[in-house]
């Protein structure tokens, strides 16, 4: 059973295509389009570059799928559309399934899990016409026990915070989350987001353009209305002051304040304490901290793909399923492309770089991260994903403040508020955050422990707690072995972890991608495969 699932589309508000391909319920391959575009979102796009990818890596034609799955169940015409795409790209079109939206969602985290039952709640800005919600997952499937409906939208607050603060909605709600580590939550935001007994109630009046059965306003237009707020609403590019970082954490604590609600009804109603996340909220690893800590949960799993990406997978899923094959637990996110060093020597040598051979990748990249270097690292598998882990990174020494507002200036071009993330080995998990849980995919955040605050300062965020990623050697050895070989060399076994991209393009893909940013940024050196790229008169050069 050869299935294969899609995310994105054809209008300016799709965005996040995406591939991701089941070979008998096994997944095999997946991948973003805006990775192979160098366009971040892949706004329109139907992920052609990305299903290319997915068939050549499992030596499949189109002619062998045996269905196309695509998580919109309320798009018209969309089975004839995307029809025509294939029939019209590759020349055959295979049987088309539309599913679901937030089912597609709550599948993408389920069969990440392992486990025997669980609560799945799904929360965004809206898909097929819900923003939120809750299902019970067993042996049975997944049973859908609530749906909240647009507008009642937690992810239409949140987008609307963030174009209040003049950041750009469904892109730069982290810059959100960020900033509220910096402010006070002194606003009371009940009248815009009233917290009920057993949920949220989004009071909608204070949003534009936004109803049950229309699509929502583009990018460029604005959200918000008059908010219930005493902060007049930042321009895009104006100063940030005090009250904007209040008003960021007034808002994060009222979105956790909401989920919590919803979610404490619905364990009391179920009798569950596993709770797994997915849609575009559960990126929001404050919020997911505040879920793990809840005395009512006793385990909590956040996806690599919570985005419409993962709609890819979660369609695919939920098909197989469907169809008799019972898919199997995924473990890691390393479902991309990888480069060969014949592919990768002759891309340097096309582009005429300066590089060395070496036998020992991890080695290499070591010796600089201990003399202080910011190296490029790309290697093996591209992740699945938003958050580099470990395959196309950008990484550092945590030892010195500095480095994270050096990252941030001179090689991502971004805000200093930023915070940079820390990637250990999960059996140190516990020395370096108090709280620690495993956390593979970077989607929870974590308290430091002393030594953490003390020894690895530019991976703790002002409010005392990282985004960190827990490595595994079972299924990525060379990283795992890279933090072992850092902590051998200079006493802390952790690592600075960033996307390997500078600001506004999606994270490498491919070799070039990767030169680019070397050349286009401040890096010192790049380990691209066995291949060793430094630059003169910079921290770490020979």
């Amino acid at each position: 059973m050869k299935i294969l699932g899609l995310s994105g589309g054809i209008k300016i508000g799709n965005q996040d295509g995406a591939a991701a391909l089941l070979v008998d319920g096994q997944l095999v391959a997946a991948a973003e389009e805006e990775r192979f575009l160098g366009i971040k979102f892949a706004n329109g796009q139907l992920p052609r570059n990305a299903i290319v990818f997915c068939l050549a890596r499992a030596g499949l034609s189109v002619e062998d799928l045996d269905a196309v799955v695509f998580a919109g169940a309320t798009y018209e015409r969309f089975e004839e559309i995307l029809a025509d795409f294939f029939a019209f790209q590759f020349g055959h079109a295979p049987p088309v399934v539309l599913v679901d939206h937030h089912s597609a969602h709550a599948a993408s985290a389920w069969y990440g899990t392992g486990w025997d039952e669980g609560l799945v709640l799904t929360m965004d800005f809206s898909g097929d016409r819900k923003a939120t919600t809750v299902s019970r997952a067993g042996a049975g499937g997944l049973v859908e026990v609530e749906a909240i409906h647009k507008p009642n939208s937690l992810g239409i607050f949140y987008s609307a915070i963030t174009q209040y603060l003049g950041f750009q909605r469904d892109s730069d709600e982290y810059k959100v989350m960020g900033m509220a580590a910096y402010g006070q939550p002194r606003f009371d935001l009940d009248n815009f987001l009233a917290i009920t007994s057993d949920g949220y109630q989004l009071q909608h009046q204070f949003v534009r353009g936004i109803t049950p059965d229309q699509p929502s306003p583009s990018k460029q237009e604005r959200l918000f209305g008059e908010l219930p707020v005493p902060v007049p609403a930042r321009s895009p590019g104006g100063p940030i002051e005090q009250v904007h970082y209040d008003l960021a954490a007034s808002a994060q604590q009222q979105l956790e304040r909401a989920v919590l609600s919803l979610l404490e009804h619905h364990l009391a109603a179920t009798g569950l304490d596993r709770v797994a996340i997915a849609g575009g909220v559960g990126l929001n690893c404050l919020m997911n901290r505040s879920i793990r800590q809840h005395t009512a949960v006793a385990d909590l799993f956040v996806p690599p793909v919570c985005s419409d990406a993962g709609l890819a997978l979660g369609g695919a899923l939920l098909e197989s399923r469907r169809r008799g094959v019972e898919p199997e637990t995924y473990h890691h996110a390393y479902w991309g492309p990888e480069f060969s060093a014949g592919e990768i020597r002759e891309v340097l040598d096309r582009a005429g770089a300066s590089y060395r051979d070496v036998e020992d990748p991890v080695s290499a990249a070591a010796e600089l991260i201990g003399r202080g270097a910011i190296v490029g690292w790309f290697q093996g598998r591209m992740e699945y994903g938003p958050r580099a882990l470990g395959a196309r990174s950008i990484l550092a020494s945590p030892r010195r403040a500095e480095m994270k507002d050096e990252i941030n200036a001179r090689i991502k071009f971004r805000e200093e508020f930023r915070p940079l993330a820390p990637s250990v080995r999960h059996e140190d998990g516990s020395r370096f955050f108090s709280d620690y849980a495993d956390s593979p995919y970077m989607t929870q955040c974590f308290s430091a422990t002393e030594e953490t605050a003390r020894d690895a300062p530019a991976v703790v965020h002002a409010d005392g707690t990282s985004r960190l990623q827990s490595v595994h050697s079972v299924t990525n050895p060379s990283y795992d072995e890279l933090i072992a070989e850092v902590g051998r060399r200079t006493d802390l076994p952790m690592v600075l972890n960033t996307s390997l991209n500078a600001y506004n393009d999606p994270i490498a893909c491919q070799p070039h991608q990767a030169l680019r940013t070397f050349f286009a940024t401040g890096l010192d050196a790049m380990v691209l495969g066995p291949f060793v790229l430094e630059k003169p008169n910079r921290r770490g050069a020979d």
